[in-house]
């Protein structure tokens, strides 16, 4: 009985020591960063056995750019200790006091947790420029604002330093409600830049916008600005039409900058950066009171007809356009009303937008039925459409031109349904009579008894067997086969390759490639999150640096004015072709 009491004791003194040595906490690496610095939260265990990644999904003001999982012994006082690592890389994505939760985690029925942490967010880095020092340097060497290639000719070349700035520029600060404003976004560097992604919702209080196309390559104009000698490039412009009166904002945008080097080594070194542009203040005043509820811009107006002579039997098409500047999707076109001599049926309209350089131009087409009730010499009401022209301050009014038709021809009667009295349908002799008389058609020639509609019954019989075969057979058990579906996905990328005419559209297609492989986002590829996805399927260090190489080389090409030979890109294109084979044999 002793024995048994002694062993208990030592079991419950064993299970208060091994919980007591139990420990899990968090840790970061600084309580100050820039918005384009990383934060490194760390959370560590000890005591628990293989423990698993904690989710901290619920983080809201970083993005998750990488983890790492590391352990360790660490001997004190002669005891040795285990621990489990696991470091997130967190991109902050506002400025400001930012707030890191405490993580949680359950073990064995027990739930632990790590302290909190506030993160002050500042503009730019907190990382200053320093010369680099000789070292070893691995395929791509990153620090802080500056990068290099890491196989530069000259070992004594300096670290390129980063020179980028946005600026938002405005063709109007003081303007009235509804009136168009061209709002660009220009980016001035000094540094070759690979590619550019909008990071901010492009919907902003206020104002309805109207973005215009990102071209598929940008031209650079050489600018010199306090001694120092650009590249601009115009990345971003909208149509933004204010919705109420007072003072508005365009906010700053955050945008992510994909670096490359200047070097043309084989393996070019990259960089991701981030930028915001400024904000900007408009002015907006109410419309005059004559102007409420009437578009804002300046327009011409016209009304036509297809015919000036129409038979009273037949549609006349009225054809009403409204072209110039101001917001054509809220616009609406002059109603036309039936009347005593006409009915007007619903109209067909479409709205075009024409994106001119320094200003948006759109067109409204509306095309209008009519059918007449009377024919003689019928003219249309005019038409009038009025809006404000914020040049003139003053309310415009456009009338349409005189409309005259002339109908002509006699209504045709609906064919009425004719029933014959019971009484008449007997009379003696007359229908038999006409019965005897009539010819009667020999009927085998008709097409009902031709082999033509016979084949023409069996048609939609045979559709329904392949529709079922399609449905049951093919959509559940043929398409849903991953082997199949892995040969058709490199099937497409190939052949989507070998169509390729220009070098730019190498990277969207190598994009659109790894979303449907790995299911990344299109925010989450870039060159770390692919280095990852290709060291996890084990990957050749060749074969990633040709497929990261092309992909950046065709980002940064339509900043290019070099531009590939049709010998260099078909190389180029085998080269890929050939790594994107034995790469998509490993990844899963």
């Amino acid at each position: 009985m002793v024995k048994i009491r002694t062993a208990l004791i030592l079991f419950l003194f064993y299970k208060v020591l091994f919980c007591a040595d139990i420990e899990f906490k968090a840790s970061i690496n600084s309580d100050r960063i820039g918005i384009d610095d990383v934060l490194i939260y760390q959370v560590t265990f000890k005591g628990i056995d293989n423990p698993i990644q904690p989710d901290i999904s619920y983080i809201s003001d970083f993005r998750v750019i990488q983890t790492s999982k590391s352990s360790e012994y660490r001997f004190i006082n002669g005891r040795s200790s285990f621990y489990t690592n696991f470091e997130f890389f967190l991109q902050p994505l506002k400025i400001g006091q930012l707030k890191l939760p405490s993580a949680s985690y359950k073990y064995k029925g027990k739930e632990y947790k790590t302290g909190s942490f506030v993160i002050e967010v500042v503009k730019g880095s907190t990382k200053p420029y320093t010369p680099p020092k000789k070292k070893s340097r691995s395929i791509f060497d990153f620090d802080g604002d500056s990068f290099s290639s890491p196989f530069d000719h000259d070992r004594n070349q300096r670290k390129q330093k980063i020179d980028i700035k946005l600026q938002s520029f405005v063709s109007k600060n003081n303007v009235v409600v509804g009136e168009q404003i061209i709002c660009k976004v220009m980016l001035y560097t000094q540094n070759r830049i690979a590619s550019i992604n909008m990071l901010s919702n492009q919907s902003f209080p206020g104002f309805w916008q109207e973005w215009y196309p990102v071209p598929r390559s940008i031209d650079g104009k050489v600018k010199q600005i306090n001694g120092k000698v650009y590249q601009v490039y115009e990345i971003r412009k909208a149509a933004l039409f204010p919705t109420k009166s007072g003072e508005l904002y365009i906010p700053a945008l955050k945008f992510e900058l994909s670096l490359s080097d200047d070097s043309f080594s084989f393996f070019s070194s990259s960089k991701r950066v981030f930028r915001f542009s400024t904000a900007v203040k408009i002015n907006v005043s109410d419309l005059p009171e004559n102007a409420k509820n009437l578009p804002v811009g300046k327009f011409t107006f016209n009304v036509s007809s297809d015919k000036d002579e129409i038979d009273i039997n037949d549609i006349l098409t009225l054809k009403l356009e409204i072209r110039g500047k101001g917001n054509i999707k809220i616009l609406d076109i002059p109603e036309v009303k039936s009347n005593n001599y006409f009915k007007v049926y619903p109209s067909k309209i479409t709205r075009n937008y024409d994106y001119v350089e320094d200003k948006l131009t759109g067109t409204i087409y509306a095309e209008i039925p009519i059918s007449f009730k009377k024919k003689g010499v019928i003219s249309f009401p005019v038409l009038e459409f009025k809006y404000y022209e914020p040049l003139k301050g003053e309310v415009i009014t456009k009338e349409s031109h005189p409309i005259i038709v002339r109908v002509i021809g006699k209504r045709e009667m609906q064919e009425g349904i004719l029933t014959l009295p019971r009484s008449e349908i007997v009379k003696k002799g007359e229908d038999i009579d006409f019965i005897k008389k009539g010819k009667i058609y020999n009927q085998v020639g008709y097409y009902y008894n031709s082999a033509f509609f016979k084949i023409f019954l069996i048609i939609p019989f045979v559709l329904n067997i392949l529709f079922i075969i399609k449905k049951f057979v093919f959509d559940n058990i043929i398409s849903k086969n991953k082997i199949l579906n892995k040969k058709k996905l490199i099937n497409k990328t190939i052949k989507r390759l070998n169509k390729v005419n220009s070098y730019e559209d190498v990277h969207i297609i190598l994009e659109d490639y790894l979303k449907e492989k790995s299911g990344f986002g299109l925010s989450e590829i870039n060159v770390e999150n692919i280095k990852e996805l290709f060291r996890k399927f084990k990957i050749n260090d060749y074969d990633t640096e040709v497929f990261i190489r092309m992909k950046s080389e065709s980002e940064s090409s339509k900043f290019s004015p070099q531009k590939k030979s049709a010998v260099e890109l078909r190389r180029n294109l085998k080269l890929l072709i050939e790594v994107l084979k034995r790469v998509d044999t490993k990844v899963k």
